[in-house]
């Protein structure tokens, strides 16, 4: 006899979301964002692994270099998504099916920016009122950004004043090679210059890098450039810097 499977509960549907938004989760970065215990994401995400709805990276290299498996969704978690109630979006949802297929330094850079966003909510200086990953941008707002879309799009304010600050941000693993973080840069300044953007004022671009040497590496790189195209950051703020709590001291 045909046994039923068992309703999905609205955690294990809000970690599906959460694959959706981040595309790969460990069970670190699972019980940091939902503040629950390392055991507990870890069971979590095993229980939806097991009912095939997430699928699981992890071999030998990963034991070796010490990282965490990386769990994405699967072609039968995008069919689950697809229920108009999620309110997804199908172009971005398709694309969900082949997350098994990627590069390592694919997957390792979609963790760091996880890791990123949880740093940003952790910030107590700053007051976070929005934190988009490229995921949650909109269909009709994407051709205004530079492409490959941002990592992360930020909104928050000093906790000490009123002023409101918008902020794109794109992290750069440190195995990944510098000129890709540089041909970034150039693709920021190039866009600017482009007058891409719809809305009124630029937003701030940070480059996160967490060795201090690429970092100052990259903002010489990015004074070179900026005084190649006559611009100053009264016109454009573009910085690298380590995390963004450090953000301030990137524009020193």
């Amino acid at each position: 006899m045909y046994k039923q499977e068992r309703k999905l509960n609205d955690k294990q549907v809000l970690l599906l979301r959460l694959a959706f938004r981040f595309r790969y989760l460990t069970a670190d970065n699972v019980s940091k964002l939902h503040g629950i215990s390392h055991n507990s994401a870890y069971s979590a995400l095993t229980k939806l692994t097991e009912r095939g709805y997430l699928g699981r990276k992890y071999n030998k290299s990963y034991r070796l270099k010490n990282k965490s498996a990386r769990y994405y969704l699967t072609p039968k978690a995008v069919a689950f998504l697809q229920d108009p109630a999620f309110d997804l979006d199908k172009e971005i949802l398709a694309t969900r099916r082949y997350e098994d297929k990627k590069s390592t330094s694919f997957i390792d850079h979609q963790v760091a920016i996880v890791d990123t966003y949880i740093d940003i909510t952790m910030d107590t200086n700053r007051k976070i009122s929005r934190i988009l990953t490229a995921s949650d941008i909109s269909k009709d707002d994407r051709e205004s950004y530079p492409k490959p879309l941002p990592d992360l799009e930020v909104l928050y304010g000093d906790s000490k004043t009123d002023e409101s600050n918008h902020l794109l941000v794109d992290v750069f693993p440190d195995d990944q090679h510098l000129f890709i973080a540089k041909k970034r840069i150039r693709q920021y300044i190039q866009h600017y210059e482009d007058n891409d953007w719809d809305w009124d004022e630029y937003p701030d671009v940070l480059i996160i890098r967490r060795s201090k040497s690429d970092v100052n590496n990259l903002n010489k790189y990015i004074t070179e450039k900026m005084e190649e195209a006559y611009m100053d950051e009264r016109e454009f703020t573009l910085n690298a810097g380590i995390e963004f709590s450090k953000i301030e001291q990137c524009k020193k």
